[in-house]
């Protein structure tokens, strides 16, 4: 700083003269010169100073760094998901607690929904900056993620239906079939017990299924059984909770200094309450919070918030209705860029398979049966996680958009090469004795014929790849499908917004499906005309 202060005394006497000649002339509203009253040097460093430190608060508050987390809200409550009343909205209590983590480190909070399987994958990549969701340091995940020190101690709840007598403890359900959420400290547990289980994406199907009697229990972490079952009053608890973990957030693989941050910051929000005050609110407090305080000392219950309850909250349908029409937008602005591609890609392939050199046949072939012969999800998830392994990151939208491109460019291809090996060879020839050349002849009188034949598969194609776009969620893309999985785990709202979602998809292919079936017929009307003139003529 020192080192500046010459140059910074030359800036503010270069000021002072501009300001000292222009306050030496100042023309008056009668157009005569007269003379404006001048500032002391030290009054004008004064203003300037006060003028600076304005400019560069202004310009801190601007730049101000954003806390980027990620988190599937599709996981329900009370992690992250959306509000009921407000389904454009997201709440939670880990919301709540990553903005105040936020607002401690000077930072602004943005959330990034994301999938649960792919949340590690997604921070190696940079989508984001940490993962908060309820996320516990396990051996794999310390191979690839750091941890933050704990913000909640979490327990094991074993639910089961109110009238089975026979599960009261984890030892009692061998030989049953246990269902609980995959890749967490329960499944781990389950799978060491030797207890066979079933995988569920979200906490809430999994106790719709126990409720129907399609398994004999449920094991899961305490917030999500508090808001789930606790509710349903077919359900209780088999035993009372039992395990110890924690829930800490994840961090790249050297980013230290934003570790010391986040540490830092969940000391302050767990020393001066605001942590115990957020975990009140939403019914999660219990004693075993006690061992992250600093303090031994249980501190007095804050009851300034009323907890929240998501079962008695009513459900928003207009706002939930605006929100899936948001996302059947983005569907379609995925599909149609897909089917671009796929058209525009399909029909070079074609014709390599058809009539290019040997290799230019091989080369397309081993395209074709790549992308034929391999799920179309496994494709976009190698494009999301593995390019940029190689230095070539797409946003997921992007990679959405290309990745469902060059898979229906296959197909297409295959569709056009069927079409143009219809074309019957005489039509060449008829072309040739017209005196048109190759590249004519197939735009004129082949492409047209194998048009008509190709529309109806193409429809078809296109019809499925609306339905394809479901497969962005993986890669974090928000769709209409994703939009449903997060307002159905928000609300229970299954069978409703399931019709709902279903005419969204009816709305979106029936009238495709409508204009090709009008082009055709129009096709058609024109070739038997044209039958017609020639068998006149």
């Amino acid at each position: 700083m020192l080192s500046c202060a010459p140059r910074t005394e030359h800036l503010v006497s270069q000021l002072y003269d501009c300001r000292l000649n222009a306050a030496m002339l100042t023309p008056a509203r009668n157009n005569r010169v007269q003379f404006a009253p001048m500032l002391s040097p030290s009054a004008f460093i004064l203003r300037t100073a006060v003028l600076m430190a304005l400019l560069i608060g202004a310009a801190n508050v601007y730049a101000q760094q954003s806390l980027r987390w990620g988190a599937d809200p599709s996981g329900g409550a009370p992690y992250v998901f959306n509000d009921p009343k407000h389904p454009d909205q997201y709440i939670g209590y880990e919301k709540e607690m990553v903005d105040a983590l936020a607002s401690a480190m000077g930072r602004q909070a943005e959330f990034v929904p994301s999938d649960w399987e792919t949340l590690v994958s997604a921070l190696q990549r940079k989508s984001f900056d940490v993962i908060v969701n309820g996320l516990e340091p396990t051996a794999d995940r310390q191979k690839q993620i750091q941890f933050s020190k704990p913000y909640y101690i979490f327990q094991l709840a074993l639910t089961v239906r109110k009238d089975d007598e026979r599960i009261h403890s984890l030892a009692d359900c061998q030989n049953r079939v246990v269902g609980t959420l995959g890749n967490t400290a329960a499944s781990r547990l389950l799978e060491k017990e030797g207890i066979s289980f079933k995988e569920y994406a979200e906490p809430l199907t999994a106790y719709n299924d126990l409720e129907l009697g399609r398994i004999d229990a449920v094991i899961m972490d305490v917030p999500a059984e508090v808001y789930y079952a606790s509710k349903k009053p077919k359900l209780k608890r088999a035993c009372d909770p039992f395990f110890h973990g924690t829930y800490n957030i994840g961090l790249r693989q050297g980013d230290d200094e934003l570790k010391r941050q986040v540490d830092t910051a969940v000391d302050q929000i767990i020393n001066d309450g605001t942590l115990e005050k957020i975990l009140r609110k939403w019914n999660l407090w219990n004693d075993a919070q006690l061992e992250l305080q600093a303090s031994k000392a249980k501190p007095e219950p804050q009851t300034s918030d009323t907890a929240y309850d998501v079962t008695s909250a009513t459900f928003n349908w207009r706002e939930a209705i605006w929100r899936l029409t948001r996302a059947a937008v983005v569907t379609v602005l995925i599909a149609f860029g897909s089917m671009f591609i796929a058209l525009v890609l399909g029909l070079p392939l074609a014709i390599g398979q058809w009539k290019g050199p040997r290799v230019v046949q091989w080369l397309c072939t081993i395209y074709v049966e790549f992308f034929r012969g391999t799920p179309v999800l496994v494709q976009l998830l190698f494009l999301y996680f593995g390019l940029p392994t190689i230095g070539l990151a797409m946003p997921g939208w992007l990679t959405a958009l290309i990745g469902l491109g060059l898979n229906y460019a296959a197909y297409e291809s295959q569709v056009y090469r069927a079409a143009l090996e219809a074309i019957p060879r005489g039509q060449w020839e008829a072309s040739y004795l017209l005196g048109m050349s190759p590249l004519l002849a197939f735009r004129r009188i082949i492409l047209p014929q194998a048009f008509r034949i190709a529309v109806p598969p193409m429809t078809n194609d296109f019809v499925s790849l609306f339905k394809d776009t479901s497969t962005a969620f993986a890669i974090s893309v928000w769709e209409l499908a994703t939009a449903y999985r997060e307002l159905a785990n928000a609300s229970g709202q299954f069978l409703m917004l399931g019709v709902a979602v279903s005419l969204y998809y009816l709305a979106m292919s029936l009238p495709m499906a409508h204009l090709a079936r009008r082009l055709e017929r129009k096709l058609q009307r024109r070739e038997a005309i044209e039958a017609v003139e020639s068998e006149v003529v």
